[in-house]
């Protein structure tokens, strides 16, 4: 499959979500006035050239920025209940985000390349950090199967491409403002400005959201899950030539917030386990209480005494997009670099404060789970594209270069099963990235019909991590790796690895008519070898002997052989259809897609908690570690159909059923005992089904000169994501949005809107799903919320 930047020439507006949309810079709508039928037949640039959306042989859920506004799209989390198949979560935090798309997610540990991966303006995001606000948005494009050979990184599942809106040389901008339940704030807004006409422009845009808490505590403390964000925008155009296009854009965001709220969902098993049975029923009956409190509190969580938790983030970046026109030949640089500051802390347990009764009328505190994390990181890329364009032939070839590492003192912190409440030693963790790679992809007409696309890549990826406990606090990565130097038996210690693969593509499509599209492509997809951190060194990673291996009955661990891990690849085969149809003044869509994909030597994740004891030197960061364990045979088959009997109305469904089967999994030996882990453990991280069923309806009036729109969707859900082979349960969200366009013939637009109208209890991610583990936690998913909005464009 192709990665595409794509630009909407021509897009009605009566197209809603249920229609999805392509839009990824600049989105030019025709005037109310002027619409007819929503239509597919879009101009893209899908393949570095003006074609139609329906022409490109490619599977892709894409949105306009008026398709993602009629959805209240808020963050890029919302994207999951309009795209079937995908999934956003926040799991190990709000600033965590495990994505997840056809079959392939990612492990919520480690630095390494996500198998799902985002770009705004054409630079790839971390992992830790993508959970970015949707404003000023031209379009998002979820772009499906291995990517790689057209740009950016490899990718094993799919991307998500999300550009702002560019500077054009009109004066114009817009302001808009929210409120809604939980007293949910939002003012945002963009000015665009010509500075010279032709040649310079400039666009600001900001946003700043606030919202209380939508999580009460059980016990005391401020809540969970509240909003306070602040992100702003300067995006600079120069062409001082007809031949010279230079694009740069500044972003800054931050937010300080509380953490996200958890439910604690059961009991695995009794706690006398690890504490012999009197100690352990009193940790029982107290976990036993909360889990009461709990069913009949389902929007509340336990503070547990982190005083409401914290997720604190900032992000600074700048991007310069600089293309040279040279008649058919476009020469182009994308350089990105993003700084990310992430300091956040749950009650990973889920429950309140405990106690433990070590004598008769002596209680001491017993901390279950806490987790926190803080991390510093940087990252530089640049890509470096030739494009031509020779009617029958067309090319792209190009480098890419990324490097993202640690800028300052960061680690993690996951106190568990401590007595006597003492936190858990600070482990430092540092990891270094680095890709290069050489790409290219040629499309040539082999007759006017019949057409062979074909591309490679070559990618070279290097790693370097130091951690361990060092001190009291967490040190930079030039002090760690001065400790590291000493070669002491302290967990404090270096590792590396390095990896080198190819990846490819190679696909034919047949125009069968001037509105029908056959096509089949084969690509290749590659996750480069990794690290897991820190060093494994000290008697509790090792093997060594200590009464606090209480998982081992005194025998620890043996965590040497997971150090590093392997390459994991994805090979695919699709085919698909996408036709346009007209038949008795109705007009449609029917875009279908089939897919066969073996994924080999795929990463599992492997939990550590109390299995590594509490304050040992070189716990596994995020005590959990990576292990390339399992092959499995991915199959599916997406559609997308839309269909309008007018031009005032337009039905649509989306949706992906996936099929994950596991062909093999490979055990080590010695796996350290109290890591439990079967064939059944694997995470089939998609659900079999999710789909979209959207209308959207202009009603027969016009009060005041404007339009009254009414658009609404029903998304639904099999079991989906979840941990360790065991799935969160399916769910059902219907969304609705009333809006007065144009109100007296001006740039005023009015809209009221509800989203979960049922109020479905769901949850949204997994914390803990461990049977090895006493409780099991989960992210409650947002219950029903209102709100209206006020947008004036000029």
């Amino acid at each position: 499959m192709k990665s595409y930047i794509v630009k909407v020439v021509l897009l009605s507006t009566a197209a809603t979500v249920a229609t999805p949309l392509w839009g990824q810079t600049n989105v030019a709508e025709t005037p109310q006035a002027e619409q007819s039928y929503p239509t597919s037949d879009i101009v893209v640039t899908a393949r570095r050239r003006e074609e139609r959306l329906q022409d490109v042989p490619v599977s892709v859920t894409a949105f306009s920025a008026a398709g993602l506004e009629r959805s209240n799209v808020q963050t890029a989390t919302d994207l999951k209940t309009i795209t079937p198949g995908f999934t956003f979560a926040s799991e190990g935090g709000k600033d965590t985000m495990a994505l997840t798309l056809r079959g392939i997610g990612n492990l919520p540990l480690g630095e390494g390349t996500p198998g799902v991966v985002m770009y705004v303006n054409n630079v790839a995001l971390p992992a830790v950090g993508s959970n970015i606000p949707a404003y000023d948005v031209a379009g998002i494009q979820v772009l499906k199967g291995p990517q790689g050979t057209l740009f950016g990184k490899n990718t094993l599942g799919g991307a998500v491409l999300i550009n702002t809106q560019e500077p054009t040389y009109d004066f114009s901008g817009y302001i808009q403002g929210m409120y809604g339940r939980f007293d949910h704030r939002e003012l945002e807004g963009a000015i665009n400005v010509p500075i010279v006409d032709g040649k310079v422009a400039l666009r600001v845009a900001g946003q700043i959201r606030r919202q209380d808490p939508r999580i009460p505590a059980l016990d005391s403390g401020p809540g969970f899950d509240d909003i306070h964000q602040d992100s702003f925008r300067a995006s600079l155009l120069l062409e001082p030539t007809d031949w010279i296009k230079s694009l740069t854009i500044y972003e800054y965001s931050k937010a300080n917030e509380l953490a996200g709220g958890l439910n604690l969902i059961r009991q695995n098993f009794p706690f006398g386990v690890f504490f012999g049975p009197e100690l352990g029923a009193a940790l029982d009956a107290q976990v036993q209480a909360n889990l009461q409190t709990q069913r009949n509190n389902e929007y509340g969580s336990f503070d547990g005494g982190i005083n409401g938790g914290y997720a604190d983030r900032k992000a600074q970046s700048i991007i310069n997009n600089t293309s040279l026109t040279f008649g058919d030949i476009t020469v182009r640089n994308i350089i990105g670099y993003r700084r990310n500051y992430s300091n956040q802390l749950i009650n990973t347990g889920a429950v309140s404060p405990l106690t433990l009764p070590v004598a008769p009328g002596v209680n001491v505190p017993f901390t279950l789970f806490y987790a926190s994390q803080l991390g510093r990181r940087e990252y530089l890329s640049n890509e470096f594209q030739v494009l031509g364009d020779f009617g029958a032939l067309n090319f792209i070839v190009g480098a890419y270069y990324n490097k993202d590492n640690s800028y300052g003192a960061a680690g993690s912190q996951f106190t568990a099963f401590s007595v006597g409440g003492i936190p858990a030693s600070p482990i430092t963790a540092h990891v270094t990235n680095r890709n290069k790679a050489l790409f290219g992809q040629i499309g040539y007409k082999i007759t006017d019909t019949l057409t062979l696309n074909a591309g490679i890549r070559y990618s070279w990826d290097k790693v370097s991590a130091c951690g361990g406990a060092i001190g009291t606090s967490y040190v930079t990565d030039e002090e760690c790796r001065d400790v590291a130097a000493l070669g002491l038996i302290d967990g404090v210690g270096t590792v590396s690895n390095s990896g080198k693969a190819p990846s490819w593509t190679v696909g034919l499509d047949y125009k069968v008519k001037p509105d029908w599209l056959l096509y089949v492509v084969s690509r290749r997809g590659y996750r480069g070898a990794n690290v897991n951190t820190p060093f494994f060194e000290s008697k509790f990673t090792t093997g060594g002997t200590d009464p606090s291996c209480i998982f081992g009955g005194g025998v620890c661990p043996d965590l040497r052989p997971f150090q590093k891990t392997g390459k994991e690849t994805v090979t695919d085969v699709e085919v698909g259809s996408k036709i346009n149809f007209e038949a008795g003044g109705a007009r449609g869509h029917l875009n279908l897609s089939a897919y066969y994909a073996k994924y080999k030597n795929a990463l599992q994740f492997l939990n550590v908690t109390g299995v590594v004891p509490n304050g040992a030197p070189d716990t596994p960061s995020n005590t959990a570690f990576g292990a390339n364990i399992s092959d499995q045979t991915i199959t599916g088959i997406e559609f997308e159909a839309s269909v309008s009997p007018s031009r005032n109305l337009t039905a649509s469904f989306n949706g992906a059923f996936t099929k994950v089967k596991i062909d093999k999994v490979t055990l080590p030996a010695n796996l350290p005992t109290g890591i439990v882990f079967s064939p059944e453990n694997i995470n089939k991280f998609s659900p079999t089904f999710s789909g979209t069923f959207a209308i959207s309806w202009t009603l027969p009036f016009k009060p005041a000169d404007g339009d009254v729109v009414f658009d609404s969707d029903l998304f639904t859900t099999a079991d989906f994501g979840g941990q360790n082979g065991e799935k969160l349960p399916g769910y059902n969200l219907v969304n609705a949005q009333l809006s007065w366009k144009g109100v007296g013939g001006t740039g005023l637009d009015l809209s009221v809107f509800l989203k979960n109208a049922f109020n479905e209890k769901y949850y949204s991610a997994a914390s803990v799903l461990l049977l090895s583990f006493p409780i099991s936690s989960a992210y409650r998913g947002e219950q029903r919320t209102w709100g209206i909005k006020g947008r004036y464009s000029f």
